[in-house]
């Protein structure tokens, strides 16, 4: 989808270039913006019909454009209104003031023309720089007290928010899997989001067969496998996997591993949304999705001295989970904004965004994603995290 959205995007951006900057309304300035926008859109459009991953080339001009468009609406609609304002001025008042206009009218114009989509772009191919660039491999080490002292530096890699589609390929997880099987952790994880285009789909599976863990891999659901038709075929895959017993989906339930003779109870909650519904569900409604998984999904009660890893694409699940006795819980869905400066997003939309967090003895992990579905990274790199489990006090 987001094809056609980046798509009404652009038009849109047109219209206030157009509105802002006589040059977008001649026909050579009208020509040279829809003639860069086949540009952009032409490779994107054969690579989703034919299933050719132009990648690096697609991405990067893509990644530029997008993010060049909305920091061009950002700014420029504030300042299309500000001429509405001017015009309303300088028909409604002959006073010095008024002719001061004049002055001001041709400082827009030049922001329109020239500066703001001159600013717009080249901050655009920054972030589409950082978001062509394959995925770094994040190490963190956790130190939780009440974590069993049996499996003091168990190692957990972490895969999420692959969004295998337009601008990520199944060669990207490939790559994923291959990097933890070398770093030998005892056990990966797919927190969410997987796929996007349901035409990779046996091919990312494909991928994550190949994983090599101690305990095999354990997933769970994202918000975009219940959008868009994706559930069925997903939940296909993940059945067809399940009877080898390597690949394992949890959805509301939890399953028990045996590491060097202690146990570690892994539980896998869904995300809170309806299959093809609108997943920015109120507060409350989300909450109380979430009070439904955790009900079905942790035991009663915590059992004493043994290990509770909580798995959750959503990071806003982590105080349900640090209640009922979560030691550890791994999350995606947030990317970690894409955007950050100085290490913080600029982009806090979510109580959890990225890095680790505690309540009380029970700690969070947002990683910032192994992919995206949209090619813009700045501070925020893609990952894929290798985190080692130490018991604490």
């Amino acid at each position: 989808m987001l094809f056609y959205e980046s798509l009404a995007l652009t038009l849109v951006v047109y219209l206030v270039l157009r509105g802002l900057g006589r040059g977008f309304a001649t026909r050579r300035g009208t020509f040279a913006y829809f003639a860069l926008t086949l540009v952009v859109y032409g490779p994107w459009l054969l690579s989703r019909i034919w299933g050719i991953h132009f990648r690096t080339g697609v991405a990067w001009v893509a990644g530029t454009w997008v993010f060049g468009c909305l920091l061009t609406f950002a700014i420029g609609l504030p300042l299309l209104l500000a001429k509405g304002i001017l015009r309303l001025v300088r028909a409604f008042s002959k006073s010095r003031a008024a002719q001061g206009v004049e002055s001001v009218e041709g400082r827009r114009q030049f922001l329109g023309n020239v500066a703001l989509p001159v600013m717009a772009l080249s901050l655009g191919g920054v972030g589409a720089v950082g978001g062509a660039s394959s995925f770094i491999l994040a190490k963190r080490e956790i130190f939780i007290r009440g974590w069993p002292k049996d499996l003091d530096g168990f190692r957990i890699g972490q895969i999420t928010d692959t969004h295998v589609g337009d601008f990520i390929d199944p060669e990207t997880v490939a790559r994923a899997v291959e990097v933890l099987n070398h770093a030998q952790v005892d056990l990966q994880v797919m927190t969410g989001d997987l796929v996007d285009d349901l035409k990779y789909l046996e091919q990312t599976f494909q991928a994550l067969d190949t994983c090599l863990a101690r305990h095999g891999m354990l997933a769970v659901l994202g918000n975009h496998e219940k959008m868009h038709h994706r559930l069925g075929p997903t939940l296909q895959a993940y059945a067809r996997r399940r009877e080898a017993g390597h690949l394992r989906l949890l959805v509301d339930e939890r399953e028990a591993l045996l590491h060097n003779g202690s146990p570690l109870h892994v539980i896998g909650v869904d995300f809170p949304m309806h299959n093809n519904a609108n997943h920015y569900l109120p507060r409350s409604d989300r909450q109380q999705l979430m009070n439904v998984s955790a009900k079905r999904a942790f035991p009663q009660e915590r059992p004493a001295g043994e290990a509770l890893l909580c798995l959750s694409h959503h990071p806003d699940f982590f105080p349900l989970a640090a209640k009922r006795g979560a030691h550890l819980t791994l999350s995606g869905h947030t990317h970690g904004g894409q955007i950050a400066i100085g290490g913080n997003p600029i982009f806090s939309t979510y109580d959890y965004m990225l890095g680790h967090y505690q309540i009380s003895d029970s700690h969070l992990y947002v990683s910032g994603g192994t992919g995206h579905w949209l090619p813009v990274r700045y501070g925020v790199p893609t990952e894929v995290t290798v985190i080692t489990v130490r018991a604490h006090g």
